[in-house]
């Protein structure tokens, strides 16, 4: 799931402190892979397989975590949106039928059986979010959908905006305490605030564009448009704003002490009172995703992976993996997606 929790904070307890690389996959016919997901000892990660003798062209395969040993591979019909979203025995992905059409697919974790199968007269580009046994979705024409984990049923669908003025929500939804977060990117633009039961609208703030967010704590729920980071209460009173130089769309992640945003080649922490806590600056790379990871936050440059302190932002260590993806962490590893179809795992040496 994006955001690795309903909320996106992209928050884990701890992380290897020493990681090197314990194993490499290679994925069969794999041109591409993309975000795993990591849940319970296995990985759940799309697959771009392009080749003359590749039957599919997009795949689902599932991984040991532990030694990188491929359980089971399935078709996708169609192109993923990113992560899968996995709750109990089930992984949910969205995909795109064509440019205005989306498709829910759900899959068996144990063997990769096809479960249920929802198509979405929009387009989608959102990954899944679950909560409670519920999938949230939604899509570029101001709709978003409940659908139970179960059975795929439709709990409630809601277009925001019965007007008619135009919302787009091409990025997951945020959840928290029975309520959701959305961000617009066009239209009348701003957060929404969703019933997670109903899809009753709870609040309305404008905003320009939403490129980064919405994620959701108890200090407040944070967005990002374009170089600007806001900070709204969770009932929607507007707190602060900061001003990211160079600001990228990027997620971003949040804890108890900061909010962690990445410019170009910087990574910014933000205490909650809106102010400058310190910054982290590349020798010129491009600073990638921002991941809490215990005491440290973990960055990706062009070609390495650092840790800093939460508490400063000094450097607490640097590895050189192969991967060139997203950062996935667990506690006892770290997951990189790599070229050509890999899969890497760092674990302590």
């Amino acid at each position: 799931m994006v955001g690795r929790n309903p909320s996106h904070t992209r928050e884990v307890a701890a992380t290897p402190t020493d990681p090197q690389t314990v194993w490499i996959t290679e994925l069969d016919q794999g041109r591409a892979t993309g975000t795993p997901a990591v849940v319970d000892g296995r990985l759940y990660v799309s697959v771009d397989a392009i080749s003359d003798t590749a039957r599919h062209r997009h795949r689902i395969h599932a991984l040991t975590a532990a030694t990188g040993e491929e359980r089971w591979q399935v078709p996708l019909r169609s192109e993923p949106n990113g992560p899968p979203a996995v709750s109990g025995d089930r992984i949910v992905v969205t995909a795109r039928r064509s440019l205005e059409q989306g498709r829910i697919v759900c899959f068996q974790t144990r063997y990769g059986e096809e479960d249920w199968l929802v198509d979405i007269d929009a387009r989608l580009t959102a990954p899944p979010t679950i909560d409670g046994g519920v999938v949230y979705i939604p899509d570029w024409r101001g709709q978003v959908h409940a659908l139970s984990v179960s059975d795929g049923s439709v709990l409630w669908s809601r277009h925001v905006d019965a007007d008619g003025s135009g919302r787009t929500f091409p990025e997951s939804v945020a959840v928290l305490e029975e309520t959701l977060y959305i961000g617009s990117q066009s239209g009348k633009t701003g957060v929404v605030a969703l019933d997670a039961t109903t899809g009753e609208r709870r609040w309305t703030e404008s905003t320009h564009a939403v490129t980064g967010g919405p994620v959701a704590h108890g200090n407040g729920i944070i967005v990002q448009s374009h170089q600007l980071v806001i900070a709204f209460d969770t009932d929607g009173s507007r707190r602060w704003s900061f001003n990211v130089l160079e600001g990228t769309a990027r997620p971003i992640a949040v804890d108890d002490r900061h909010v962690y945003v990445a410019a170009r080649n910087a990574l910014y922490a933000i205490n909650w009172n809106g102010k400058e806590a310190w910054v982290y600056e590349s020798s010129g790379e491009r600073i990638g995703t921002p991941t809490i990871a215990g005491e440290t936050v973990l960055v990706r440059g062009e070609d390495h992976l650092t840790a800093l302190s939460r508490v400063d932002g000094t450097k607490q260590w640097t590895a050189t993996p192969k991967g060139v993806g997203r950062a996935v962490v667990v506690p006892e590893a770290i997951f990189l997606s790599g070229a050509d179809g890999t899969v890497i795992a760092l674990g302590e040496a």
